[in-house]
């Protein structure tokens, strides 16, 4: 095949690869985010399986199902509680606009400028409430769909005790199937370190930031820190964002600095220490993808799924970097792709 038409063949496979992945997002956000729960029990019931005395001695089927049981009741517990502080924010919305108006005249008043401008007469009246009752329906919408992901991922434990039989019934020459399972254990031991200290360090990223907003007398504490929770899972921007939010918030509540400054330094200081010095050394080499092409999964994905592209996009793109170095042609590619040039 000539260059030209490899590159044309390339182009489309692209082309087609990306479409199947937009149009194909109702049926497709469900199974990946059944997978990404699956991964998150089973890396809980090896963590009961090292308990001495307790999870060694049971059957896998009872660890495992403990496990399910306690992620499923943490998520469900988390859910109720969030969505009870959104109905809250609705609530008291206007107060908070009262403030935001306050606190907007004493900026103009100390650039110079007359403490008559307000926000509603520069912008209209804000409805906050329109806003926050957008959040409460797409919550809403989430927890539909998690019904879904709930059913995929219950099929997905019942049946993984079957997948090295499936694996062994291909009847591969010995050389593909060493491969092969060389393959996925790599990707799931990759995949899996990922889940784990990316979930582990995001749970402790708010959990730490609970008690700082907390301190700061700051509303809505638990809503927050699940915000920093589930945008510590988007690279890069989701830090800034975790950081940003909470403190603005603390700047409309408050008439002083105070608790603004408590919650910036805080959160950004828990921020920087776990997302920037410890996660990097618990990651070790297990992500071989480079800045750049964070960046631009983050971007990619996010267009094409959303939010939870955004939130997938490091391992979805892992996936794809080390399917493409299992080929010759396509090898190259991987090689671009990855962070130092190994794959």
């Amino acid at each position: 095949m000539l260059p030209l038409q490899k590159i044309t063949y390339s182009l489309a496979l692209a082309g087609l690869f990306v479409c199947l992945m937009y149009f194909g997002k109702p049926l497709l956000v469900p199974v990946v985010l059944a997978f990404v729960l699956w991964y998150l029990i089973n890396a809980v019931d090896q963590l009961l399986r090292r308990i001495p005395g307790l999870g060694s001695r049971s059957p896998r089927g009872v660890s495992l199902t403990v496990a399910a049981v306690v992620v499923l009741a943490a998520i469900v517990l988390m859910g109720s509680m969030v969505g009870q502080q959104i109905n809250e924010m609705i609530a008291t919305a206007p107060d908070y606009w009262r403030n935001l108006e306050r606190q907007f005249g004493r900026i103009l008043v100390a650039l110079g400028y007359d403490e008559a401008i307000t926000l509603s007469a520069l912008y209209g009246e804000l409805d906050i409430n329109e806003y926050l009752l957008s959040l409460l329906a797409a919550f809403t919408m989430a927890t539909r769909q998690f019904l879904l992901v709930l059913l995929y991922t219950l099929f997905l434990l019942v049946e993984q005790h079957t997948f090295p039989q499936k694996l062994a019934s291909l009847r591969l020459k010995p050389r593909r199937s060493a491969r092969l399972q060389l393959l996925l254990g790599k990707l799931n031991q990759a995949i899996r370190a990922y889940i784990g200290v990316k979930f582990a360090a995001s749970f402790a990223t708010g959990l730490l930031s609970y008690f700082v907003i907390e301190y700061a007398g700051l509303d809505f504490a638990i809503f927050w820190a699940f915000a920093i929770f589930a945008l510590n899972f988007i690279p890069t921007i989701g830090s800034i964002v975790a950081t940003v939010l909470p403190s603005l918030m603390a700047f409309v509540q408050f008439d002083y600095l105070t608790p603004f400054i408590i919650v910036a330094a805080g959160v950004g200081l828990i921020q920087l220490f776990i997302g920037g010095l410890l996660e990097p050394r618990l990651y070790g080499n297990a992500l071989n993808i480079s800045p750049f092409v964070i960046i631009f999964s983050l971007i990619l994905w996010g267009l094409l799924w959303g939010v939870v592209g955004m939130l997938l996009c490091v391992p979805i793109t892992f996936v794809l970097i080390t399917f493409l170095a299992q080929f010759r042609s396509t090898r190259p590619i991987a090689v671009l792709l990855s962070r130092r040039g190994q794959v």
